[in-house]
Order: structure tokens, then C-alpha cells, then sequence
């Protein structure tokens, strides 16, 4: 088996955020680039095992999403990100996706994780993309739009449709200018209804970031608690709350 240190460390880093609660049969899916440029990665079925996994169940592939070793499974459905990010980002080696539960809260509502703590000030703005992937589905199935699905994937081509046209352009668009920030600390984002996303420059650092990036949605979901609504977190990225059926507006503080 190639790459053991490597698929070890995988597989440690998801006994961790599972520990912790930050990963969970959801979705979510950890990789690593090698010094060979080569990709180590947990498997599609991961979630599915409830992530009881094992060095074994992790997939190597190369920068094309060609397979280099596979042993039980395929690679997840987010690999077409992960492929662009180790493509475009030369300090980008290690990749985490979560369901994580507080920052899948904002992302669920199409807003970034705002900066509420002197920890988190260290990571920066956590934005959201949103994009409409039912669309982007549709555009794929009926052939308005192609994607190719790496040979290392079993998905088909409409499920990736999200990421391919989605997604990795806003993750390029508005992560590339930060690039940089990767040989420091972790860069995060957060995709609309979907999950949080975390760049680092090893996989301990992504690790550790998204642990920070959680808590830091936490507090701000209790600062919601104590002010009386969303629009008490942080005023400058929770303008105004959100607009109320009637045309008021939701969680205004003191409401």
C-alpha cells in the first residue's frame, strides 16, 4: 500500500472531527497532496461506513483524477473541487469538507461565518458561495452544459454539475486573490446549503481550522441567543437581519 503516512493521518483526522462532532454520515470528505503531486483521499463511502474507516479505505489519485491505487472504493463527489484546488493553489496540500452543524447553519441560509472572536480574526473572512445547482444539474442532464468526471469517480456527470459549474468558480474568483494567506493558516468558505470548506497548507492545519471556523459559528449562534436574533451577531455582516414576509425584518435586535 502507497503513501501509509499519509493515508494514516486521514484516517486520524477523521477520528478527530468526528470526536468532536464536526463530521458526521452527512457527507464530507478529507484529501492530501503527497510531495509527488499525488492525491490521498477518503472514499465516497465514507459517510456511508459512518466513517468507521481504516487506512484501507482511502483512494490514491493524480493530478488528472486518474486512479494510482484503489482498494474498496471510489473517490467522493467533491473531487472535481479538490482537483482544482491543489491545481490552482501551489500552497494548497490538504483539503477538509464537513456538514458541520453551526456553520451549516449560516451556510443555510446563504451567510458567511462572521468574525466573532480574537481566534477567529486569525482565519479571516468565512464567506459563502451560492449558486443554483438544480439549474446546473438540468444544464449538464440535458447536454446545455458538459463536465468529465474523473476516472477516479463513479459519479455521474450531473452530480458533480454543482461543483464543475458552481462552485470551483467561485472558489477561484474569490479564494485565488488569498492564496497566499494558505503558507499562514487555514482559508475557509462555506457553500449554500451545503457544508464548510477548508484550503490549508497541511492537513493539521485544515484540521484545526475547522475546528476554529465551528466554534466560531457557535458563539456567533449564542451571541444570536443573547441579542435576540441574527442581526445582533455582527452588524456589518448581518446588515438589518433578513427581510420578513412582511417587510420587516427577522432576528432585529431587541425584536
Amino acid at each position: 500500500m502507497r503513501y501509509t503516512a499519509q493515508r494514516e493521518h486521514v484516517v486520524r483526522a477523521v477520528s478527530q472531527l468526528t470526536r468532536w462532532g464536526s463530521l458526521d454520515p452527512n457527507g464530507g470528505a478529507i484529501s492530501v497532496r503527497t510531495d509527488s503531486g499525488d492525491i490521498v483521499s477518503t472514499t465516497a463511502g465514507g459517510p456511508l461506513n459512518h466513517w468507521d474507516i481504516s487506512t484501507r479505505d482511502t483512494i490514491v489519485y493524480d493530478a488528472e483524477g486518474g486512479v494510482v491505487e484503489r482498494i474498496t472504493g471510489h473517490a467522493p463527489v467533491d473531487t472535481p473541487l479538490h482537483l482544482a484546488a491543489y491545481r490552482e493553489f501551489e500552497h494548497c496540500h490538504a483539503l477538509v469538507h464537513a456538514h458541520a452543524p453551526y456553520s451549516l447553519a449560516f451556510a443555510s441560509l446563504g451567510l458567511g461565518v462572521p468574525t466573532v472572536t480574537t481566534r477567529s480574526d486569525l482565519l479571516g473572512e468565512v464567506p459563502c458561495f451560492t449558486f443554483d445547482e438544480a439549474a446546473a444539474r438540468e444544464d449538464v442532464a440535458t447536454g446545455r452544459a458538459e463536465v468529465r468526471v474523473p476516472d477516479c469517480m463513479r459519479s455521474r456527470p450531473e452530480s458533480i454539475a454543482g461543483y464543475e459549474l458552481g462552485l470551483i468558480p467561485h472558489m477561484l474568483e474569490q479564494i485565488g486573490p488569498r492564496a497566499g494567506e494558505l503558507k499562514a493558516h487555514g482559508v475557509g468558505f462555506v457553500a449554500y446549503r451545503h457544508g464548510v470548506f477548508i484550503l490549508a497548507n497541511n492537513l493539521t492545519a485544515a484540521v484545526a481550522s475547522l475546528h476554529n471556523i465551528e466554534c466560531t459559528a457557535r458563539t456567533a449562534l449564542f451571541q444570536a441567543i443573547l441579542h435576540g436574533g441574527i442581526a445582533g451577531i455582527e452588524p456589518d455582516v448581518l446588515l438589518g437581519g433578513l427581510p420578513a414576509p412582511d417587510g420587516g425584518a427577522l432576528g432585529a435586535a431587541g425584536s
